[in-house]
């Protein structure tokens, strides 16, 4: 699967794995208060709020229980007694209110996936769980920090599986060549370039101990800790190099499996740049290799690579076909998003659900506003429209964004794709 931007989806699906756990993450400093007996000391949240129902909602008469619901809710009252603070009932409300939604909408999803014999892939699952956990040292640390339990994480991966086999299934992703001659024909003066350009991929081996996450920097090394971790770095290079020129190898798989970086996922594709978007290191090397060929071992600051050029481009517009993969990656994406909000709106009315949290909350209070006062209307963003679809989604791209393949020098995107947001989700607190 494509590293999409990251987005998660906010619903959950019940459809586990049977090696899947459900044990909450126990906080290390405090215990939540029972949140139902918590007093309301926000002024601006309402009243102060009932007891939790038992069901929490009905999805065709099937429903859903107290304990499904606090294996999560529980959690989310947990972060904030761990900072010594009681849960204020417009955060309570938001989140009584949310996971209810969350649950009911797994529960939709996992009737219509058994109703047309839908299983989510497990290849896919166990790839998605291996990525999101590349990078964190204390996985039981940064469940309790997101207020999630590995069922609920798990859940929510497979939810987007199954959404998206479904939209598969109904055709709704399909991508055609009309469309993408079409998009190539909007992007294509986007492209256009006065230099000769290069499509590589690269295997990025780092030097030295990774210290993703962490919150200070690091100390300088010394010489002789530099010396020897450059050395250890270029014997696994050496060693990937050869793995990499065999006969019958895959570059891809080699990335995926050894390199560092956002292109890992991509099999160390880096998408088409010109000689001036790398570190001169990197293009010296890279603009001398034909397509096809793959160089020894190349340091540079950010680690070793070892670099496979796959296309060369003279001047000019940029050919389709060196789109086309980013073109199709583009609509598909763009699809899927969309889908995923007709899908939702089409099973939710299709499905009889009764929300007893709904009904248990009644009306929000600060939705309750003196006569004449109209509805609160979200802040612009960025010059944006309040009803603009979030940049980054897949459907618009960033305003004055680099195209894919052009990279700044002065960071580690200079061999590495732009940054993205943070593929965790988090909860939106």
């Amino acid at each position: 699967m494509s590293r999409l931007p990251l987005f998660l989806s906010v619903v959950c699906l019940s459809l586990a794995a049977p090696a899947c756990t459900n044990k909450p993450v126990e906080p290390a400093k405090a215990e939540a208060k029972d949140a139902n007996q918590i007093p309301n000391s926000d002024a601006k949240g309402g009243a102060e709020l009932g007891a939790l129902p038992d069901p929490v909602a009905l999805v065709n008469a099937k429903p859903i229980s107290l304990a499904e619901f606090k294996s999560i809710y529980d959690l989310k009252v947990a972060k904030y007694a761990e900072r010594g603070r009681e849960i204020p009932p417009s955060a309570d409300r938001r989140y009584r209110k949310s996971i209810t939604e969350r649950l009911v909408y797994q529960e939709v999803l996992r009737q219509e996936a058994e109703a047309k014999a839908v299983k989510y892939n497990e290849a896919e699952l166990a790839e998605r769980e291996t990525q999101q956990k590349q990078g964190i040292k204390d996985w039981e640390k940064h469940l309790l920090r997101r207020g999630e339990t590995e069922k609920s994480l798990r859940d929510m991966y497979i939810a987007e599986i199954v959404e998206k086999q479904l939209l598969e299934g109904a055709g709704k992703l399909t991508v055609t060549q009309a469309e993408i001659d079409e998009e190539y024909e909007k992007i294509k003066p986007n492209y256009k370039s006065d230099a000769d350009r290069v499509q590589a991929s690269h295997i990025l081996i780092p030097i030295g101990p990774q210290t993703e996450g962490a919150v200070e920097k690091p100390p300088e090394p010394s010489p002789e800790e530099k010396k020897k971790w450059t050395a250890e770095a270029m014997t696994k290079a050496e060693d990937l190099y050869k793995k990499a020129t065999a006969p019958g190898a895959d570059f891809a798989k080699l990335a995926k499996e050894n390199s560092i970086g956002p292109s890992a996922d991509k099999g160390g594709d880096l998408g088409v740049f010109t000689k001036d978007r790398m570190v001169e290191e990197f293009s010296a090397v890279a603009f001398k290799l034909k397509p096809g060929e793959i160089s020894r071992p190349v340091e540079t600051k950010f680690g070793i690579h070892i670099i496979k050029v796959l296309n060369k481009y003279a001047p000019g517009d940029l050919p389709k076909e060196a789109l086309v993969e980013q073109i199709r990656e583009r609509l598909s994406q763009r699809k899927l998003h969309q889908g995923r909000r007709d899908l939702k709106e089409e099973l939710l009315a299709r499905y009889k659900v009764e929300n007893k949290m709904e009904e248990a909350l009644g009306p929000d209070p600060r939705s309750t506003r003196p006569k004449g006062v109209g509805p609160r209307v979200q802040p612009k963003m960025d010059g944006l429209p309040p009803d603009h679809p979030p940049v980054g989604d897949g459907s618009v791209p960033p305003k004055n964004s680099p195209p894919p393949g052009v990279k700044p020098k002065s960071g580690p995107e200079a061999v590495e794709e732009p940054r993205g947001g943070d593929a965790d989700g988090g909860d939106g607190e």
